[in-house]
């Protein structure tokens, strides 16, 4: 099993993860916004499932 596009698209966005990490700690941190928490557990959960998709299996004839 080799690595695919869409594991590429979930590294990097793991990788700005981090950056955008200290935006969305801040936001909440003053202002509460839980919103913003939800979003950014779901970019986090389709940036892992992305990097971790083997993808789909070829149907055998």
């Amino acid at each position: 099993m080799g690595l695919r596009w869409f594991n590429f698209v979930g590294f990097f966005m793991l990788f700005a993860a981090l950056f955008l990490n200290e935006v969305i700690y801040l936001n909440v941190w003053h202002d509460s916004n839980f919103f913003l928490v939800f979003v950014g557990a779901m970019y986090f959960a389709i940036a892992v499932g992305l990097s971790l998709w083997g993808g789909l299996r070829p149907q055998e004839a």
